[in-house]
């Protein structure tokens, strides 16, 4: 009786164990070991849905614009980190041209 206790607290401890290996390595025990900040990317919209929803540059907070104005003149997508975006804002009009602002997360 007490080897088939001990071999089950051995066998129980191994899978305790290997779960936590498994959680840290993947960034799900350690979240942060994972996280990135959200990334905006401007481009110019070719396709634009008809029931899109096109929001005026105008009604865009100034650090909403600030933050579209910086994507769209980067030749990459910008960190987002400590920067507001409306996360439905998909479609922006501005100076006549529908931008396309995509947020992409890790």
């Amino acid at each position: 009786m007490p080897r088939r206790l001990g071999r089950f607290a051995l066998v129980s401890l191994l899978l305790v164990l290997s779960v936590a290996a498994f959680l840290f390595v993947t960034g799900s025990l350690v979240p942060w070991s994972n996280s990135c900040p959200p990334q905006l990317d401007v481009d110019p919209a070719d396709d634009v849905p008809p029931d899109a929803e096109i929001v005026a540059y105008e009604s865009l907070t100034p650090a909403e614009r600030a933050a579209f104005d910086d994507a769209l003149a980067a030749e990459s997508m910008i960190s987002l980190e400590d920067r507001p975006w409306s996360p439905s804002t998909t479609y922006v009009r501005k100076n006549e041209s529908v931008y396309f602002a995509g947020v992409a997360v890790c």
